[in-house]
């Protein structure tokens, strides 16, 4: 293939590339790690191909037109072909800005985060202005662990340039991770700013409203994030969680339906939707949720200790306390198990077995001894266990 059919085809290639946005020379990857599908990613895998045959150096980033072929590979996910090229390309131009950056995204999408850091602090050292490169390292930073290393790279990102939207958004991620909730409801309220119509962004906002409290403000930001994107699954699990706890029980099992629909192995949705079934006191309700989720996993500790409630609410407190010792068996360590458990055994007159599941339950979560001692029926077994004791001593 002669040199000028390869130049024509690399000029093809990187057309396609500054048409869909991904660049030609420095990258602008998409956003959550998109990459171009269907017939543009089956057009530019052709070209690849072509190229590799009429030029076997580009793939090792030996060539000064590698820079296309690689941003090609990156551009359809083949990023070790990406990594390949851009790594010789940074041996044989160190002083590229291109280079560099576009070797620490690709080391992001290989999940590299350590080397990726390297790499877009040796590209900042050649450029300090650019902002894509603070922010792609602040990704990194998070990535290994260094919160406040990335903060620090938003907030750069940032003051060059004031409309960087994913800047404002992923800081304000890192903020709600970090639990300071205040200056993550103030990242959010940015990017609503400059995008009104981002649905995760109400989302994440919503979050932090509810963890600083304001349960009525959550909803509303779950509420709009819907409104944005009616698919948005954690805006309605999330809606439902809080409904719930404001003891909108209705609207709770609404929602959790609604998310249901979106994701029907969600698991968590189910039993929570059976919790709610079964604050209204639809016991039955709540019994078909919990089976539904234990028939997706039956190992789930919680459910089954649910499950149990719900059936001695019905009064079947044989199946419930089958339900409590199952849920033993799956988690030696789920105290609420047998402080159930102990309450059925008193119940049933059945003293040695109670004592004995009431001590376990006191063993692996302390604070059940004051909730038992105001139980009139495990206060009497907790006393009789004290008399047994002191008998013992003296």
């Amino acid at each position: 293939m002669s040199s000028a059919t390869a130049d024509r085809l690399l000029g093809r290639l990187a057309g396609l590339l500054e048409w869909h946005g991904l660049g030609s020379a420095a990258l602008t990857p998409r956003p959550r790690g998109g990459r171009l599908t269907g017939e543009d990613a089956g057009e530019v895998a052709a070209l690849l191909d072509q190229l590799t045959e009429a030029d076997a150096g580009l793939q090792r980033g030996q060539s000064p037109r590698s820079l296309i072929f690689g941003n090609g590979c990156f551009a359809i996910g083949r990023y070790a072909e990406a990594y390949t090229v851009y790594h010789g390309m940074a041996a044989r131009r160190p002083d590229d800005f291109a280079v560099r950056f576009n070797l620490g995204v690709t080391c992001l999408r290989r999940r590299k985060p350590e080397e990726a850091v390297d790499a877009l602090s040796a590209a900042l050292e050649l450029d300090a202005l650019a902002a894509p490169a603070y922010y792609q390292r602040g990704n990194a930073r998070d990535d290994v662990g260094d919160a406040e290393g990335a903060l620090v790279d938003y907030a750069t990102a940032i003051d060059l340039d004031p409309l960087y939207l994913q800047a404002y958004y992923n800081r304000g991620i890192v903020l709600n991770n970090l639990g300071r909730y205040d200056e993550a409801i103030r990242a959010f309220d940015a990017v609503v700013a400059l995008r009104p119509d981002v649905s995760n962004a109400y989302l994440n906002r919503g979050v932090a409203r509810d963890e600083t409290g304001d349960g009525a403000g959550a909803v509303a930001d779950y509420d709009e994030a819907l409104r944005h994107n009616p698919d948005n699954a954690d805006a309605r699990f999330n809606k439902a969680r809080v409904c719930y706890r404001l003891g909108r029980y209705g609207d709770a099992v609404d929602n959790y339906t609604a998310a249901i629909e979106l994701r029907p192995d969600d698991v968590e949705a189910i039993n929570n939707r059976g919790l709610a079934f079964d604050a209204q006191g639809k016991y039955a309700e709540a019994i078909a949720d919990y089976d539904a989720a234990l028939g997706l996993r039956p190992d789930f500790a919680e459910v089954l200790s649910n499950r149990g409630a719900a059936r001695e609410s019905l009064g079947d407190t044989e199946a419930a306390l089958a339900d409590y010792l199952e849920a033993q068996t799956v988690v030696p360590e789920f105290a609420a198990a047998y402080y159930n458990a102990a309450r059925l055994y008193a119940d049933r007159g059945d003293i040695p077995k109670c004592a004995e599941q009431l001590s376990e339950a006191v063993r692996l979560q302390p604070g059940l001894y004051a909730e038992a001692e105001s139980d009139e029926t495990l206060g009497w077994v907790l006393d009789l266990s004290r008399m047994r004791d002191e008998r013992r001593r003296d």
